[in-house]
């Protein structure tokens, strides 16, 4: 299989500019004041200003204060430290898409963000004396251009394969095909994509067995080559090479950047600031992918 080769200066110069402070004016929001000035009292700010600082804040890692002096340094006037915290959850149910491609594939896959409680190291070394607690985060992906195309932040007690409908049906029409790993292989999951007429690549467990239903019919098949191939984990591993289901591994690339990019623990405390943060960590992530053509 053939790959693109990759131009390191351009892709070097472009992790250079993530450290610019050029900011780009979208025309929408010129369509109306961004900020409203009174007589008497403070002035208003537009939803376009606090989510222009809530980003900022999670690609520099700011604290709420932190991002207060940063925009004082960049604006004549800027909002309070206190209003991007209460205003995050309004800014959030008001983001753009995350992406307009129409992809055929999707790849699905869910992580943790860590909320509070002891970092892994001194977990390793004396052992965990406190509660740790996780949000999930389940994203769908586009394999080709690696954005992030449906996003979803749910409490860490729900199970990966009650999330896939609902990132599938965020998701545009395109969508021919979906890559997921053992999590997702239950019947719920099944018939939602085999109604939808979505091609399924999904392994089955190493201990499945054939089953009547219909919605399980492409499940089957991928047993029985499975079986066909000697049933055991290196039969496995062939079946993901010949259907392509290592293309899956991107969830994991995609996770890596977010992490790697934002951290891997939310800041905030309420539960709605949580999903608010995970929200513009996704939306910035996508925003950086195209403006900088890093992919």
């Amino acid at each position: 299989m053939s790959h693109a080769k990759r131009n390191w200066s351009q892709y070097n110069k472009s992790l250079v500019n993530r450290g610019s402070l050029t900011l780009w004016i979208d025309k929408d929001s010129l369509k109306k004041p961004l900020i409203y000035t009174r007589k008497v009292g403070r002035p208003s700010f537009s939803s376009a200003i606090i989510q222009t600082g809530l980003i900022l804040k999670s690609v520099y890692r700011l604290t709420y204060r932190a991002l207060q002096g940063f925009l004082n340094s960049v604006l004549s006037i800027s909002p309070n430290y206190t209003l991007f915290c209460k205003r995050a959850r309004e800014v959030a149910a008001d983001l753009p898409k995350l992406s307009k491609r129409r992809p055929k594939d999707l790849v699905i896959d869910s992580s943790g963000l860590k909320i509070y409680g002891e970092g892994e190291w001194k977990v390793k070394i004396h052992g965990r004396s406190k509660k740790r607690r996780w949000m999930k985060i389940h994203i769908a992906v586009d394999p080709a251009s690696q954005e992030l195309i449906a996003v979803k932040i749910t409490d860490d007690s729900v199970g990966d394969s009650r999330v896939l409908p609902s990132l599938v049906e965020a998701s545009p029409k395109s969508v021919k095909s979906v890559f997921a790993d053992g999590a997702y292989d239950r019947l719920s999951c099944r018939r939602f994509l085999h109604n939808r007429g979505i091609k399924q690549h999904i392994p089955p467990g190493l201990n499945a067995t054939f089953r009547p239903e219909i919605e399980l019919k492409s499940r089957n098949q991928d047993l029985a080559v499975i079986k066909g191939l000697g049933g055991d984990k290196r039969a496995k591993s062939l079946w993901k090479k010949l259907t392509g289901y290592y293309r899956r591994s991107l969830a994991e690339t995609a996770f890596s950047r977010l992490k790697r990019m934002f951290g891997d623990k939310l800041k905030s405390r309420k539960i709605e600031n949580q999903v608010a943060e995970a929200m513009i960590h996704c939306q910035a992530l996508n925003r950086m992918a195209n403006a900088l053509n890093i992919n």
